[in-house]
Order: C-alpha cells, then sequence, then structure tokens
C-alpha cells in the first residue's frame, strides 16, 4: 500500500507585493496546484492521500475553488483523500454532499481500518492536552498512522494545536504525519513510532520555499512502514539569494556578482536577492540601479540590504566640524543594542550623503 503524506497546500495563496494582477494570477495558479498534486498521487499509484491541514490559504475561499477541489477528489474515486482541519481551514467549507472518497475528521478522534494500515486523525485547533491525548486509541498489533495539523511545542500558539510529542508514547503510533510547520523536519516519538513534518506544499513566501515543493511517499509492506521525501514540480519557485558583496568596491562588482547567483534561476521565478557583507562606507550600492536592472527578467524581484559598514568609530569621532562625526557619536552613545546601532548608523550615513533611504 501506498500513501501520500501532504500538508500546507494553501489552495488561493497569493504574494500581495507581487501586485495585483500578479497576485490574481498566483491565486488561480494555487487552485490549479492541487490538480497536479492529484495528478502527483495517481502517478505514484498511491491508495490515500493524507491532507494534514492547511489545505486552503484563508476561512473565506471562492465557491468555485470549493467545487473544484471536490471534483478532483471526486474524478479520482481510486483513492482515499483523508482531510484533517488546519489553522487556515474552515469547518464549514466542506457542507453538504461530500465525494464518497474523502474523509474529514471530526475534533474527536477517528480512524480507519484500510486493511494493511489503520488511519486515525483529528481536526483538532484548540484543545486540553489531557483530553486530546486521551482520545488516540490505536491497536499495538496493526501498522497505525496518525493525522495532526499542529505545533509541537510546550508554548501556546493562538489558533493551533500545541504538544509535546512526548504526550503520545506508548499510543501505538507508528507514524505521525504533521502539517503546519512548512520545514522538513522529522524525529522519534518513542521506540516505536516517528514524526514527520511533510514540509511545504504550496505557501507562497521566501520564508517558507527551500529548493523545492515537497510531499512524502510513505509504503507499508508486510506490515512495516517505510517513508521517503518527495520533490513536487512548480511552474514558479520563489528564491532567496544571498550576495556577500564585502569584496566589492563599485556598483559593477555588485552586478556582477549578483548576476552570477542568479544564472540558475527562471524568468518563472520570484526572486529575492539579500546584500550582506561588510562594505566601505563611501560604496554606492545603487538599489534603484539594482532593481532596474533585475526586475524584468523574472516574475517579481526584490532587493533587500543587510550589509553592515566598515566604520573606524574611533577615527569618525575625533573627527572636528563633522556632522558625520556628531551623529556616530550620538547613536554610540544610545542605549541601543549593538546591531542596531549598526542598522541606525548605517542608514543615517547613507541620508547623508543623499542617497535615498528606506525604513
Amino acid at each position: 500500500m501506498k500513501i501520500m503524506h501532504i500538508a500546507d497546500i494553501h489552495v488561493e495563496s497569493v504574494y500581495l507585493k507581487a501586485g495585483k494582477e500578479k497576485s490574481k494570477l498566483l491565486r488561480d495558479e494555487s487552485v490549479q496546484h492541487f490538480a497536479e498534486i492529484v495528478g502527483e498521487a495517481n502517478k505514484q499509484k498511491v491508495d490515500a492521500v493524507l491532507l494534514c491541514g492547511d489545505l486552503f490559504d484563508k476561512t473565506i475561499v471562492r465557491k468555485s475553488t470549493v467545487k473544484f477541489v471536490l471534483d478532483q477528489i471526486a474524478k479520482n474515486p481510486g483513492i482515499k483523500f483523508f482531510y484533517c482541519l488546519g489553522n487556515h481551514d474552515h469547518k464549514l467549507l466542506f457542507e453538504g454532499d461530500l465525494p464518497q472518497n474523502l474523509i474529514v475528521f471530526p475534533t474527536n478522534f477517528e480512524k480507519y481500518d484500510l486493511g494493511e494500515v489503520v488511519i486515525g486523525g483529528s481536526s483538532v485547533q484548540k484543545y486540553s492536552q489531557a483530553a486530546f491525548t486521551q482520545q488516540v486509541d490505536f491497536d499495538e498489533n496493526r501498522v497505525n498512522i496518525f493525522m495532526l495539523h499542529a505545533y509541537l511545542t510546550s508554548a501556546n500558539v493562538e489558533g493551533c494545536l500545541c504538544f509535546e510529542v512526548k504526550q503520545l508514547k506508548h499510543k501505538n503510533i507508528d507514524y505521525l504525519a504533521l502539517g503546519h510547520i512548512h520545514d522538513r523536519l522529522n524525529g522519534e516519538i518513542d521506540e516505536r513510532g516517528e514524526w514527520v513534518y511533510s514540509g511545504n506544499a504550496g505557501a507562497y513566501g521566501f520564508e517558507w520555499w527551500h529548493s523545492s515543493l515537497s510531499y512524502v511517499l510513505i509504503e507499508v509492506k508486510d506490515g512495516k512502514l517505510t517513508w521517503q521525501r518527495k520533490d513536487l514540480n512548480s511552474a514558479r519557485r520563489f528564491l532567496s539569494l544571498e550576495v556577500d558583496i564585502s569584496s566589492c568596491a563599485s556598483f559593477i562588482d555588485i552586478e556582477n556578482l549578483i548576476k552570477q547567483k542568479l544564472k540558475n534561476a527562471k524568468s518563472t521565478d520570484l526572486v529575492q536577492v539579500v546584500l550582506t557583507g561588510a562594505v566601505d562606507e563611501e560604496l554606492d550600492k545603487k538599489p534603484e540601479m539594482i532593481l532596474q536592472k533585475f526586475s524584468s527578467d523574472f516574475f517579481y524581484f526584490e532587493l533587500k540590504d543587510r550589509t553592515s559598514i566598515k566604520l573606524d568609530i574611533q577615527k569618525i569621532k575625533k573627527e572636528t566640524l563633522s556632522l558625520k562625526a556628531e551623529f556616530v557619536n550620538l547613536v554610540s552613545d544610545s542605549s541601543l543594542t549593538d546591531p542596531q546601532k549598526q542598522e541606525c548608523i548605517k542608514v543615517g550615513i547613507a541620508a547623508l550623503r543623499g542617497e535615498e533611504v528606506s525604513l
């Protein structure tokens, strides 16, 4: 038996920084992306798909989108779809008649016997930890998978189920299929089972994307469960690339370094270039020219400046009749943290030189 574990698809996700028209296009592409995921499930010949929360990006979704998702599920009756709600989902989105091959978990624990494996799940968003763990009930003689959208932490995060994984010890869980954290993480529950976050499957943003979108392919054979991570194809990528310009003496040097970093980027990508390193205070980075130079090459392009300035603070402080020295002295003697002082000095010196600054 093969099973796809996937989470955080975020259908109807948008990226507002890209602008109104491009955001609409991204939203529509995210809807179509669900069909591509179902296509991947067919390609892998899976028997079940575990949708571990945040199937949608918002609790309010266009009716046409909900219908599209349900139609994709109904068109594949040979695959069982199990769905536990995430903090972005709304329990009323799937009202009325549902496809026979779609199971939406309630807030209470339920489980389904598929022969080779038992699938259990809960659509829990906020819950008493004691009551939540007491409901989990698996037979020790079966292969058991438990689905949740949750944050494995002792903290209390608004709107999301939070608990420590040790609370599920000795519950006969072989595989805890998780959503919510978009990273590819996994670890042990106890000597029997392990927990796995499948990774980001569709959420837009530079903070979410790694090299690609992902899911987990589970196989249960002869009473044993194995799994492996798989990449999902996507028409667009969010690429965040750091460019260390410490060695640069001119704008041309910076431009060439950026070109080198972007050699594998595609015109369909959304690109974020982050300038890093310690640079001379006289270096004019010409951010507006960088934006003008590269913006037309990609679907979306943005630039972030996280450089620090090579400053001889003591030398500047000794300067006489110097506005820069007065400013540096003022910041140096303030109660700001060292990183705050560095950022303040960087912005202030840029302003004194007549450069356009953004705060």
